[in-house]
């Protein structure tokens, strides 16, 4: 049963046996995103000058849709999550190498939670799903979109814990087996299945554009 914390599914308990776990193949193949099309994003605002940033259009229209009601300063205190989430991830998991890994998988999660308990789960799911709709290997997407709805899920269970409670539950469940990471083979594991330090690279294969989202929708053209 694939974890969908929107749909009514429900998660996977700490300890678990593998076997009692959703199939890791199914997931590879369920969680991918229609690739989007690649944008230059600024602040729309006369007289403000900054470095474009290169984003998916969906991301870039959402990013519009906040600073429309609440300014550049709200879209700056948007950013300033998915660098808090960077910095808490890299004070946790101290790796050599974060991508495809547990640090990797705290990151997407943590993210994840601290927008669904900003800007509520929708919008947090809606933009991270965004932000995976570039050309990507299909394991690394699916790792990184059921790391992201892991996050979500704990968010909403735990709806008035602190940004660092969030933090120790989300480290919790990378240490439980909760999360997905990629492993020496080069295939999707149990984060509690791999080493923390002792993960591979993702090596599979580009998705074919046009790829559902996760909940069976598509991104507007």
């Amino acid at each position: 049963m694939l974890l969908d914390p929107i749909g009514g599914g429900s998660a996977i308990q700490p300890n678990q046996p593998l076997n009692s776990r959703p199939d890791l193949g199914q997931i590879e193949r369920d969680y991918q995103v229609e690739t989007d099309k690649m944008i230059k994003w600024e602040p729309n605002y006369v007289g403000w000058f900054v470095k474009s940033t290169k984003m998916t259009k969906t991301e870039g229209e959402m990013l519009d849709n906040l600073q429309s009601k609440e300014g550049l300063i709200g879209v700056d205190e948007f950013k300033k999550i998915g660098k808090e989430a960077f910095s808490t991830s890299e004070k946790r998991f101290d790796t050599e190498s974060a991508e495809d890994g547990h640090q990797d998988a705290f990151r997407h999660a943590y993210w994840n939670a601290r927008m669904t308990k900003e800007y509520g789960e929708k919008f947090a799911k809606d933009f991270a799903t965004a932000h995976e709709g570039t050309s990507n290997k299909s394991d690394r997407e699916a790792m990184d979109l059921y790391n992201n709805e892991v996050g979500r899920r704990i968010a909403t269970e735990n709806p008035h814990a602190s940004n660092k409670e969030l933090a120790d539950l989300v480290q919790a469940a990378v240490g439980n087996g909760e999360m997905i990471v990629i492993d020496r083979q080069g295939n999707l594991a149990w984060s509690d299945q791999v080493l923390v330090g002792d993960h591979g690279k993702a090596d599979g294969q580009f998705m074919e554009e046009g790829k559902p989202r996760p909940d069976g929708e598509t991104y507007p053209s």
